[in-house]
């Protein structure tokens, strides 16, 4: 959607006051537009932003206030992504502490993947060194036969048979051409928007229980057991019931 739809729309949400709108892609700061999105955000809307900060830090400074993304939380507003071969860790810490000294809230978020440890544990010294907060991230997948990732519902994800279920959400999935779905598996599939930010009604499903068909083919960010925004564990962002036995095969199961 061009900046304009995007402001429109975003500025339509009435989230709660301790809910951020985050922008993440993919690469949020691609869009041609993004500044231009970030400054017609309502003031009041609190942001966050997950980024590979790819981007030249002075003009982010010019064009974003340490204060736009910066909100009351237990972890930073700025959630940057390391990648092992796409980026170079000191060159990306140097330019976090670039503007951590100028007053944005930034971390650093790297994906625990086994085959990566020792990588890991050296960057992450490296990043603390400089007094960068570096967390880690559950690996979820399977790697030398082996499946990793706590899942509230471990029978949902790659499963070879498909069930019907009762699933609930608290979260508020916008695709980049602005249509709105209840769960990752949905939004990468392209299946059952509930809506668009630029509809007049809204939809109701958020925080309702719904039918689902393909309890088999469930993301597994969306039924991950991880922290919620207070840094509390045992969070996940769906929550599933009345699970029915098998009634098709998943014709899109990964085998290991």
């Amino acid at each position: 959607m061009s900046a304009d739809d995007w402001v429109r729309g975003l500025n339509r949400l009435v989230p709660r006051a301790d809910l951020p709108i985050t922008l993440q892609g993919g690469e949020p700061t691609l869009h041609k537009n993004f500044y231009d999105i970030v400054s017609g955000i309502n003031a009041q809307h609190p942001l966050d932003l997950l980024t590979n900060l790819e981007i030249d830090p002075d003009e982010f400074m010019r064009r974003i206030a340490p204060d736009r993304i910066k909100r009351t939380s237990p972890y930073a507003s700025i959630r940057v992504s390391y990648h092992k071969d796409q980026q170079d860790a000191p060159v990306l810490f140097k330019k976090v502490r670039y503007l951590l000294d100028r007053g944005y809230s930034l971390g650093v978020w790297v994906v625990d993947h086994p085959q990566f440890r020792d990588h890991t544990m050296t960057i992450k010294k490296m990043a603390e060194d400089m007094g960068i907060d570096f967390r880690l991230k559950e690996f979820l997948g399977s790697y030398q036969g082996e499946n990793f990732g706590t899942m509230r519902y471990p029978e949902a994800v790659n499963a070879p048979q498909l069930r019907h279920s009762d699933c609930r959400t608290t979260e508020f999935l916008i695709d980049p051409a602005g249509f709105i779905f209840r769960c990752h598996s949905d939004l990468y599939a392209n299946r059952f928007p509930i809506g668009h930010i630029l509809e007049k009604d809204s939809p109701k499903l958020l925080g309702q229980w719904v039918p689902c068909s393909v309890f088999g083919k469930c993301n597994p960010c969306d039924i991950k057991v991880k922290f919620n925004r207070f840094q509390e564990h045992g969070h996940s962002s769906v929550e599933i019931c009345n699970i029915s036995g098998p009634y098709a095969p998943n014709k899109e199961l990964v085998s290991s």
